[in-house]
C-alpha cells in the first residue's frame, strides 16, 4: 500500500477542519513596449533598434533644438510603427507643437483636436484643449475659443490654475467678439474666482490675474474712446450742458479704466505691466486729440475766440503733462525688469509725441 506524499497529507488535514487553503494570486501579466529591430538603422532617426519611447526622446530633441519638420516626421513614424502605443497620444500633442513652431496653426490645431477626440481620458488631452484655444485664437475663430474653454469647465476634477485660465481665456474671445458686456463680467469672475481661491491656496497666477484687469481696463478704454465729443444742442446754454455731460462722461470711462490698468500693473507682470502703462497714457493722448478737435460753438462772439482757445488749451495742457508722466513712468519701469516688447516701443514714441506737443504749448 504506497503511502500519500507528506504535502498531500497535510492539504487533506487542513481541508478536515474546514480551514480554506491559502489563495494563490494569479500570475502577473506585464506589457511591454513593442521594440523594433532592423537589420539596418532607421533612414529617419539613425537607430537599429527602437521602441516608441525611443522615437519619443529623438522627436523631442529635434523640437528642442527647433528641427520642427524632423520632429514631425519622427512622430508621425512613432505614430505608424507603434500605434498601440501609450506614447501615441504625447506623440500626437507634441508634433502640434512643431507645427505651432512652424507658423501653421491650421496643422497644429488638428493634431490637438485629434488627441481631444481619439484620447479623451488622457491628461494629454486636458493640455491639448488649451494649446487647440491658442490655434483657434491665432485663426480668430473666437467662438469656437469661447466654447472649448466652457468645455473645458465642465469636466471634473479641473483644477484651481486650469480653471482660471479657461475663465480668462472665455473672456479674452468675447472681448475680441466684441460682447463687451460679456466679457467683463467673463474677467471680473475670473478676479473674484481668484481671490477666493487664494485664500485657500498658494496660486502662481501673476500672468492670469494681469490679463483679465487688462483687459477690463481695456473694455472701459474702448468705451472711452467710442464716446463722441458731439453735442446734441449746436449752441447756447444746451451746448455748454450736453459738453460738460460727454466729458464727465469720458473721464469717468477713463478713471475706470486706469483703475483696472493699475490694479494689472500691481499684479507683477512686466508684459501686461507695460501694456497697461501704455494705455494709460494713451487715453491722456486721446483726450487731448478729442478735446483739441472740439468745434466752438456758432453763437460764440468772434472777439470771444481767442479767449476760448487759450482756455481750451491751457485745459488741455494739463493731459499732455499727465500723459507725459504716465508714458515716462511706464518705460522706467520696462527699463527696470529689463522688459522690451511691442508695448514699450509704442510708449517711447507716444512719449515723444507728447514731448514735442509740450514744447510747442512752451513757444505759444
Amino acid at each position: 500500500m504506497r503511502t500519500a506524499p507528506a504535502p498531500l497529507l497535510l492539504l487533506v488535514a487542513c481541508a478536515s477542519t474546514g480551514t480554506p487553503p491559502p489563495q494563490v494570486e494569479p500570475p502577473r501579466i506585464i506589457q511591454m513596449e513593442e521594440v523594433r529591430i532592423q537589420p539596418a538603422p532607421d533612414p529617419l532617426t539613425g537607430l537599429d533598434t527602437f521602441d516608441a519611447s525611443d522615437l519619443l526622446s529623438k522627436g523631442n530633441q529635434l523640437l528642442d533644438a527647433l528641427e520642427h519638420d524632423k520632429a514631425i516626421k519622427v512622430y508621425e513614424h512613432l505614430v505608424a510603427t507603434f500605434p498601440t502605443s501609450d506614447l501615441v497620444p504625447v506623440a500626437i500633442y507634441n508634433a502640434g507643437l512643431a507645427y505651432e513652431g512652424l507658423a501653421e496653426p491650421e496643422q497644429a490645431l488638428r493634431r490637438f483636436q485629434q488627441v481631444i477626440r481619439e484620447f479623451p481620458e488622457t491628461s494629454t488631452a486636458k493640455d491639448a484643449h488649451y494649446r487647440a484655444c491658442l490655434a483657434l485664437s491665432k485663426l480668430d475663430r473666437w467662438q469656437e475659443v469661447a466654447d472649448t474653454y466652457w468645455a473645458v469647465r465642465q469636466k471634473p476634477g479641473i483644477t484651481t490654475m486650469d480653471e482660471l485660465e479657461a475663465r480668462a481665456g472665455m473672456g479674452v474671445a468675447m472681448f475680441m467678439m466684441k460682447d463687451f458686456d460679456t466679457a467683463e463680467r467673463e474677467f471680473m469672475g475670473a478676479v473674484r474666482f481668484y481671490e477666493e481661491r487664494s485664500k485657500q491656496e498658494v496660486l502662481s497666477a501673476t500672468y492670469w490675474v494681469a490679463q483679465s484687469r487688462f483687459y477690463l481696463g481695456e473694455i472701459y478704454a474702448r468705451r472711452f474712446e467710442q464716446l463722441a465729443m458731439t453735442p446734441k444742442h449746436p449752441s447756447g446754454e444746451a451746448w455748454k450742458t450736453d459738453m460738460g455731460q460727454i466729458l464727465e462722461e469720458k473721464c469717468d470711462l477713463l478713471l475706470r479704466a486706469q483703475n483696472n490698468f493699475i490694479r494689472a500693473i500691481r499684479a507683477g507682470h512686466a508684459g501686461w505691466a507695460t501694456a497697461s502703462g501704455f494705455r494709460i497714457g494713451s487715453m491722456y493722448e486721446r483726450l487731448y486729440d478729442d478735446m483739441l478737435g472740439v468745434e466752438p460753438p456758432p453763437d460764440l462772439p468772434r472777439d470771444a475766440k481767442p479767449y476760448y482757445d487759450e482756455l481750451l488749451k491751457e485745459k488741455i495742457g494739463v493731459l499732455v503733462t499727465k500723459a507725459i508722466q504716465v508714458y515716462e513712468r511706464s518705460l522706467e519701469m520696462a527699463e527696470r525688469v529689463g522688459e522690451k516688447n511691442e508695448w514699450v516701443e509704442r510708449t517711447a514714441k507716444s512719449l515723444e509725441r507728447m514731448k514735442l506737443l509740450a514744447l510747442e504749448a512752451i513757444r505759444g
